[in-house]
């Protein structure tokens, strides 16, 4: 999957716009389309911004939860995702995965291992995923960068009538020599683009009715 360098300086440009003046941390709206809403922050300690991005489908927390770790099938939704895979399970509560992303010209590949908690609150029965980056987990390989850091929170939060409340929190650096406007521009559409694909990959039905032994339903 590749991106013009156009398109790409289209899409800065139209964020550089969205967030001028934006005071650091706090979130701005910038893109509020098919019911997904993105917003950014600016970092008081970055120049890479930090994203989310939320939506609201009716669907079950169970269903959620298996697509997600559906790891083989990420690439049908996940944005630019080429490879995946599970490292290694220690329970229905916590793995480490590794991603690929085929990235747009001109930027090399990036390839990121994370280690991945899944949560669920007994009182709401919101579910968290949380995942920070652990770069030297393996060795890095020689086609591709090793994304450095990166954290990201997936909530699904119940609110009844069979809808769901999903939050995605990402903050990312992708490393290498490439400028951090650029760097904003893909860790912004990256997010946006995924919830996108999670929604459509949620129609297709795949995952209907599935229910998992380890989380609650509201």
């Amino acid at each position: 999957m590749k991106i013009s360098y156009l398109f790409v300086v289209i899409n800065f440009l139209y964020l550089n716009v969205a967030v001028e003046g934006q005071e650091v941390g706090e979130w701005k709206l910038v893109k509020d389309s098919d019911n997904i809403k993105a917003f950014v922050m600016k970092s008081p300690t970055s120049e890479i911004n930090k994203v989310k991005v939320e939506t609201i489908i009716e669907t079950t927390l169970s269903e959620l939860v298996a697509l997600m770790k559906d790891t083989e099938n990420h690439r049908n939704w996940v944005f630019l995702n080429e490879e995946a895979s599970l490292i290694e399970e220690t329970d229905d509560f916590n793995w480490k995965y590794y991603g690929r992303s085929d990235a747009p010209w001109p930027v090399t590949d990036r390839d990121f291992i994370t280690d991945i908690t899944l949560q669920q609150n007994p009182i709401d029965y919101s579910v968290i995923i949380s995942s920070f980056a652990i770069p030297g987990f393996l060795p890095e390989n020689e086609d591709c960068i090793r994304v450095p850091y990166a954290t990201s929170k997936w909530t699904f939060n119940p609110i009844g009538n069979g809808s769901i409340h999903i939050t995605l929190v990402l903050e990312a650096d992708i490393g290498g020599k490439i400028p951090k406007w650029f760097t904003n521009l893909l860790v912004t559409k990256g997010p946006l683009t995924t919830m996108n694909g999670l929604v459509n990959e949620l129609k297709t039905n795949k995952y209907k009715d599935v229910k998992l032994d380890f989380i609650e339903e509201l």
